[in-house]
């Protein structure tokens, strides 16, 4: 009977058996079902959109904390004004050859197209630009990158919801037809495609019904998305990706063990009082956002990340989450407790309150996600981290190298100097040299990011309030 109950959870979480049963299990709950895979390299790649980074750090931050095992490696190649043939950070070929290929990425996501139809009703020439140039784009990766698995994202949407559109029909109608081809390309060259589109546009017609001014802030300046709208990209893209919902999930009823999902629960003891040691096999998510005020473009030159205030809750983010169902979705670590005696009990974790709760509270369950808890704290550590990552990354390519091997011979060329080519390629060697000075470091940092990502076991209890 145990094993079957065991078998229908499987069913309902998506999982092995093995999975759901503790945290002395082969792998956490979701794992073997997830996209990325032990050892993967991630490229982010596109325009100014992914450039705001906000949505590869969640995919990150998502992906370390539920799996700190898979040791997964990501980069973040996106520039603000590209197509898909490039921009000013170089042609296409320039683009891949220098922030795509070294990395060997053996996943690649691609988002563009705002800028591509460039803000204007639809118009054919421009079309055929874009999907030849896509095309090409596709060929390349699948050429330098044998294996790779390349993942298309229609256009995120510009915002004719919250703001009348600028002229018949709208921008983001043009961007759909967009998204169409990017879809058929997809499943041409049996490629996963997901729409980022629908779901920022859903969440803007909610918040329309709620506040105006709240729409205007998930998508200010009708391109680029919020920090709070890129954390429903990422959901969008997780989702796609199989993502589980499943931090733990723990139920004691009558003093004892009923059930425990990639978790171990210890040591429990049970009277007037209860406790219980649970070491878990993965982390919360921390919402980016939430307790935290980020920008909509990260400052210039290394930005550390807002650390959260837990007595601040952002309106917006509040009410994208309430909209969406992100946690139910995305986020679950649910404690029950049944049979308590007493009306009302005090939570505490490793001695630290959490909450003040009924036993009715307690008995329906509590998503343990939602509460400042030692898991968030050590989740929002490692989030920390990795952004700190992704900063070192942006300000090595992006004012080092970019500036040294582009902008320098472009400002010299315009001023009626000479760089000649040994010149120029003494200085490429040098760029070079400085940049992977500070990609050397990163094997390091990401080995203490893994480790910051482990759960340990965490002392639970319940003391009856008066």
């Amino acid at each position: 009977m145990r094993m079957a109950r065991l078998a229908v959870m499987a069913s309902i979480l998506g999982c092995s058996v093995l999975a759901t049963t503790t945290a002395g299990a082969a792998t956490p709950v979701g794992q073997r079902h997830f996209y990325l895979k032990a050892g993967d390299r991630v490229c982010f790649y596109g325009d100014s959109i992914t450039e705001q980074r906000f949505y590869g750090v969640d995919v990150e931050t998502y992906a370390t904390t539920r799996f700190p095992d898979l040791k997964i490696k990501y980069v973040n190649s996106g520039v603000g004004g590209d197509k898909v043939g490039g921009g000013w950070a170089g042609p296409i070929n320039v683009r891949l050859k220098r922030d795509v290929f070294p990395f060997k990425p053996n996943v690649v996501t691609i988002m563009l197209g705002m800028n591509d139809a460039e803000y204007r009703p639809f118009n054919q020439s421009i079309f055929n630009v874009y999907r030849k140039g896509y095309v090409y784009l596709v060929r390349q990766l699948k050429k330098h990158l044998p294996g790779v698995k390349i993942v298309l994202i229609e256009p995120s949407p510009f915002d004719d919801v919250s703001q009348k559109p600028g002229f018949p029909g709208g921008y983001n109608a043009v961007l759909l037809k967009y998204a169409a081809f990017v879809k058929r390309l997809a499943a041409r060259n049996h490629l996963m495609c997901v729409n980022f589109n629908k779901p920022l546009v859903d969440v803007t017609k909610g918040l329309m019904k709620i506040s105006k001014p709240l729409a205007q802030q998930f998508i200010p300046g009708r391109v680029h998305p919020s920090a709070t709208g890129e954390l429903i990209m990422a959901a969008t893209l997780l989702r796609a990706w199989h993502a589980t919902p499943v931090v733990s999930s723990v139920t004691i009823n009558q003093g004892k063990v009923a059930s425990a999902v990639n978790t171990k629960v210890r040591k429990l003891t049970a009277g007037s009082s209860l406790s219980w040691t649970q070491k878990d096999r993965s982390l919360p998510m921390p919402m980016m956002t939430l307790h935290e005020n980020w920008p909509q473009f990260p400052p210039m030159q290394i930005w550390p990340a807002p650390k959260p205030n837990f007595s601040y809750t952002s309106p917006l983010a509040a009410a994208v989450l309430k909209i969406t169902h992100l946690y139910a979705r995305l986020d679950s670590e649910m404690l029950r407790v049944r049979g308590l005696k007493a009306a009302h009990y005090q939570l505490k974790i490793n001695g630290q309150p959490v909450a003040k709760l009924s036993a009715a509270q307690l008995a329906q369950g509590i998503n343990l996600a939602k509460y400042k808890t030692p898991m968030l704290l050590q989740a929002y550590h490692v989030q920390d981290m990795l952004w700190h990552l992704t900063e070192e990354r942006y300000y090595a390519w992006r004012y080092i190298q970019l500036p040294i091997e582009g902008y320098f011979a472009w400002w010299a060329e315009s001023r009626g100097l000479i760089v000649s080519p040994a010149e120029h390629k003494k200085l490429n060697r040098m760029a070079d040299k400085m940049v992977n000075a500070i990609y050397s470091t990163f094997p390091a940092y990401r080995k203490m990011i893994y480790n910051a990502a482990t759960p340990t076991a965490d002392h639970y209890s319940l003391t009856p309030l008066p």
